[in-house]
């Protein structure tokens, strides 16, 4: 970064002020807080010192290795910080610069030493961890930048988890250890004469009475107060890579490592390890309270069966089953009947069949009809006898007599 971005650069070229400020004065009271945060910088091993060098006219000079910025471990951070108490009594970090200036290849000239901690979140200047800036904001202050994808799954598992706690802001575990031991130390008995009126509340203000007359338990407070300290003590050892679990013999013991302060590690863990450590202390300390005694009784086999048979029986009256009655009352208010549908349904008396016959010819005088003198004949016409005609039975389509086919014809 230029030297020039700062905005209090002419208070750094006159060298009235040693510390370069990104915010005008005018806007600084809005974030500015008249405190001095204490700071563990040097220690992480993500920690790294950025160092330029610029002449007196704000040029940026290149370096003994040959780059224009120089990049400082943690493990050589050490060798140029180091801790002091000023005069107030507060405790500050001092630098080494002329050590430093000496290290990077400069031994003489007014030189300008411009110096940014930073601690990595994402990304080192290693090669196989490296990410890469896809694209740059219009002012140049803001980046988007992608991590970048190698052969190694561990290092791209490592490099997308940088990402997420990124994203989701995560701190690192040393500061979720140190707000959590301070909770636990803050934790005093006023907090802790709380909980008796939490028990009283829920059940009754005489649990007290009854716990120490079942359980023969007459001093709560003491047995609050013990749980108290184990899960304390338990805890403890949890965050500083210890053995935890009380009533095992190498309970507080140093153990393998289990966190390490400058990696970040899932907070909802923590949280549900540290429940798990209060229960376990309260199922340790309540072993040794007496127990309530249990008369079993066995009874005959003849009075067992009848027990059963009661048992059985109060199971089976106690089913219901699901009944629903529906009845249909006759209104004839609202009934309604129609009269309009037309049903083909047949006839309960026939209807006679009947034959039209279409004649021709008009029949002469002497034609009759009358019954057919044949049972299998219907009925029948009769002719004049000079015809010689006889009688013939009548059906549709024939021709009733074949001498006077010109006269009668069935149509």
């Amino acid at each position: 970064m230029s030297i020039k971005k700062y905005t209090n650069i002419e208070s750094i070229n006159s060298n009235t002020t040693n510390e370069g400020k990104f915010i005008e004065d005018k806007d600084l009271f809005i974030v500015s807080k008249n405190e001095i945060d204490k700071t563990d910088f040097g220690v992480g091993k993500y920690d790294v010192m950025e160092v330029s060098v610029y002449d007196v006219n704000n040029n940026l000079l290149p370096q003994k290795s040959g780059n224009n910025v120089a990049y400082i471990k943690s493990d050589d951070i050490k060798n140029y910080l180091y801790n002091l108490t000023n005069k107030g009594g507060q405790k500050e970090l001092a630098i080494n610069v002329e050590k430093l200036l000496n290290d990077l290849g400069f031994t003489n000239g007014i030189l300008k030493v411009n110096i940014n901690f930073v601690r990595d979140k994402v990304g080192s200047d290693n090669d196989s961890h490296k990410v890469w800036i896809q694209e740059i904001s219009p002012s140049r202050e803001e980046i988007r930048i992608l991590p970048l994808k190698t052969k190694d799954n561990n290092i791209n598992n490592i490099t997308n988890n940088q990402f997420k706690n990124l994203k989701r802001l995560n701190k690192e575990f040393n500061y979720y250890k140190t707000e959590l031991l301070n909770i636990l130390n803050s934790f005093d008995n006023v907090f802790l004469t709380k909980v008796d009126g939490y028990l009283e509340s829920k059940f009754g203000k005489d649990f007290l009475n009854v716990l120490k007359k079942d359980f023969g338990l007459s001093e709560f407070g003491n047995f609050r107060n013990k749980i108290f300290e184990d899960f304390k003590n338990s805890t403890t050892y949890y965050l500083t890579n210890k053995y935890y679990t009380i009533g095992e013999s190498n309970f507080g013991k140093q153990s393998e490592v289990r966190f390490e302060d400058f990696e970040i590690y899932d907070f909802e863990m923590l949280v549900s390890e540290i429940q798990s450590i209060l229960n376990h202390c309260i199922d340790f300390n309540t072993k040794i309270l007496k127990r309530r005694t249990t008369d079993v009784t066995s009874l005959p086999k003849e009075f067992a069966i009848v027990e059963l048979r009661k048992q059985i029986q109060n199971n089976i009256e106690s089913f219901s089953t699901f009944t629903e009655t529906k009845r249909s009352v006759y209104s004839p208010n609202v009934t309604n009947i129609s009269f309009n549908e037309k049903v083909n349904a047949e006839p309960i008396v026939r209807q006679p069949i009947t034959t039209d016959l279409n004649i021709d010819t008009p029949l002469s005088d002497g034609v009759t009809f009358g019954p057919s003198r044949t049972n299998n004949e219907k009925f029948g016409i009769q002719l004049p006898k000079t015809d010689n005609a006889n009688w013939w039975r009548l059906d549709p389509g024939n021709v009733i007599n074949e001498d006077r086919k010109d006269a009668i014809n069935i149509k």
